[in-house]
């Protein structure tokens, strides 16, 4: 009988805070819109006698990511010194927190798209730096300093993930959670969200973990799952002939879809670990906790719990919505506007998103504000434009800057009311259309709403979506009786 395989998978996201200035001096934290090495001074640059003063910003927000994901604060912790070289790490070390991080034992609990949920541990988050930028160009390696000591969290997770997909639903939910807490962009192509994979398998019902192997250099979630796949796959068959796992650093190359041996894995001990001298204890006692609590913004799950019992959303509409914080707080303001918050939804969820879909964009960057939108939305429900008209609208909207209400004076948009002139529509189609009209009167009742949606939809076309549909029904069921 072949041998079966469960797969082990640990993840570290380092995230970069979103302060004025870095963690131990003033430099601006603005590194990536600046002049190369601009935004640094003796402190961040490691030079002998420069002395760090911690950020109390970092700490704030620090103490908002540890609420958000349910960990316990601990009063009294420390730095570190994490001892190597890298070019782009001028002081040749790192200052993080290994003996005592500021927090621990925090989880998230996440839900499939099947509906499975479960509880990924987090292990602790420590305060750290962050080194230099390293550039490439042909032969020669150029670094920007800037990024140097810009402050990051660095969240490691227990090893609780089994499979690629899992690893990718949980990140996704750390990502928007964090999002909420407003104290990270947590985005991968800006540089403020990088993840690590700690992946390793052992045979199914084993309670032994196999040797664990690091990867790195991933660029996005999809290719955190990728690499994972590719890694148990390669694991496995290496076992499988008869090989072992070395404890090693592999790099991801997307383009080849592999991953590539980087370096033997160091243990702590190779890192001569010891205590920051030029930094005291970090002391946060339990009032400077209340106090940030307080401060800390509405969350994912919050927010999902009112729009379903506030609004009365769906809860698929309601988790489409609270997904991302930028588009709960556009929902919310078109919902100011329409004080209809299902046919806001609806919208939204059709042909915002959509539109977003095929441009590539953010609901930032939508070019239908949600002031215009509610606009729209207020058009159909006082029967100015139908909803037909109201989508043509919105496509003129995405490149023509007028006033939606101007738009539909402007272009002759507005809906035909006038019931003369509907009721004379629908006799001209009752006219052209006796095989119809016979359907509908010798249909069951089961087939006769088809015929009728078929009746209507021609007297919308002759009317270029311009009649009123409810004025529409009535007259044709009350001719067709």
């Amino acid at each position: 009988m072949a041998r079966q395989w469960e797969s082990v998978i640990g993840l570290e996201v380092h995230l970069q805070l979103k302060t004025g200035t870095k963690v131990w001096c003033g430099c601006s934290a603005d590194y990536d819109n600046s002049p190369t090495n601009t935004h640094t001074c003796p402190i961040c640059l490691g030079h002998p006698g420069a002395l760090p003063k911690l950020n109390k910003k970092v700490v704030e927000y620090a103490v908002k990511g540890a609420l958000a994901l349910n960990c316990k604060i601990n009063n009294i912790s420390g730095f570190d010194r994490k001892n190597y070289f890298y070019p782009d790490t001028p002081k040749n070390y790192q200052i993080t927190q290994f003996e005592k991080p500021y927090c621990e034992k925090g989880h998230l609990d996440v839900k499939l798209n099947s509906g499975r949920e479960f509880t990924v541990g987090i292990t602790r988050i420590q305060i750290e730096e962050d080194a230099g930028k390293s550039i490439h160009a042909g032969s020669e390696s150029l670094i920007n300093f800037n990024r140097a000591s810009m402050p990051l969290l660095e969240i490691i997770s227990e090893p609780d993930l089994r499979s690629s997909e899992e690893a990718y639903e949980y990140l996704n939910l750390l990502k928007s959670t964090i999002k909420y807490t407003g104290i990270s962009d947590v985005s991968m192509e800006l540089g403020s969200l990088r993840c690590d994979a700690n992946i390793s398998v052992m045979e199914k019902g084993s309670k032994v973990y196999g040797t664990r192997v690091e990867v790195k250099n991933l660029n996005s979630f999809k290719a955190v799952a990728r690499a994972i796949d590719y890694e148990i796959g390669r694991q496995i068959e290496v076992i499988e002939n008869g090989g072992s796992i070395d404890q090693e650093t592999r790099l991801w190359d997307d383009e080849a879809q592999v991953t590539r041996i980087m370096r033997s894995k160091e243990d702590a001990m190779d890192y001569r670990y010891f205590a920051e001298p030029d930094l005291p204890k970090l002391v946060i006692k339990n009032e400077e906790i209340e106090r940030i609590k307080e401060l800390m913004p509405e969350s994912k799950t919050a927010k999902l719990k009112r729009f379903i019992e506030d609004y009365e959303l769906p809860e698929y509409d309601a988790n489409i919505l609270t997904d991302e914080i930028e588009l709960a707080d556009y929902f919310e303001k078109v919902v100011q506007i329409t004080k209809n918050a299902k046919l806001s939804s609806n919208w939204i969820m059709t042909e915002v998103l959509r539109e977003l879909k095929e441009s590539g964009k953010t609901i930032e960057e939508s070019k239908i504000s949600s002031e215009d939108l509610g606009k729209i939305i207020n058009l159909i429900q006082k029967d100015v434009i139908s909803s037909k008209i109201a989508k043509e609208l919105f496509t003129i909207k995405l490149n023509d800057s007028r006033d939606p209400e101007v738009i539909v004076k402007e272009e002759g948009m507005v809906q035909v009311v006038d019931l003369g002139e509907i009721e004379g529509i629908v006799n001209q189609v009752l006219s052209e259309n006796p095989k119809m009209v016979e359907d509908f009167k010798n249909s069951d009742e089961g087939r006769k709403p088809r015929v009728l949606k078929g009746l209507i939809g021609q007297v919308m076309k002759l009317s270029k979506g311009k009649a009123n549909p409810k004025i529409v029904t009535e007259l044709m069921e009350l001719k067709l009786k």
